[in-house]
């Protein structure tokens, strides 16, 4: 019981700060990523995550995700071999939970996900910074492919491989 509520406030503090960085070496990012699976969530079509940039080359992240029918939590820390900021190979592990169906499929393991990055080119999206206010046009901080593998050991002793592959929005 302690264990969720000191997750729960994590998660909270990480979504919640208003501590944004234009940069990728530090600070807090937010993204989107949809596809054919996740390396955060291995059950995952869509997810918005927190992300706490630790250097170039490391972040720790919080992610929810959505599936037809179902949803999931999951944190973990991703690695990268060479600068996140270009196209480079990445080790990611997560702990995550996860519920489909009618809500008595319920889905939660350890995963360590392999896998490479592929940098595309950034696009741009649009916000308003007060309610009704002008639309400001801005650039995502890194717009990316993510694609790989995922080891997956459930809670119920099972194992297995699935592959995986995401467009990846930070802002």
């Amino acid at each position: 019981m302690h264990l969720k509520i000191i997750i729960s406030i994590l998660i909270f503090n990480l979504i919640s700060s208003e501590e944004l960085n234009s940069n990728l070496d530090n600070g807090l990012d937010r993204a989107i990523s949809y596809g054919f699976l996740s390396e955060k969530i291995p059950v995952s079509f869509f997810d918005f995550s927190a992300i706490m940039n630790l250097s170039l080359k490391s972040e720790f992240y919080t992610s929810f995700s959505y599936v037809i029918f179902g949803g999931g939590v999951g944190i973990g820390y991703k690695y990268y071999l060479g600068n996140k900021s270009e196209s480079s190979q990445f080790i990611s592990t997560s702990a995550h939970y996860s519920i489909l169906g009618d809500g008595y499929q319920h889905f939660y393991g350890i995963s360590i996900a392999p896998g490479y990055c592929i940098k595309l080119k950034n696009n741009t999206y649009t916000k308003r910074e007060v309610f009704a206010g002008p639309l400001i046009v801005k650039e995502y901080k890194k717009t990316s492919m993510n694609i790989g593998l995922s080891f997956t050991y459930m809670g119920d002793h099972s194992y297995g491989v699935m592959p995986f592959i995401s467009w990846e929005n930070r802002f």
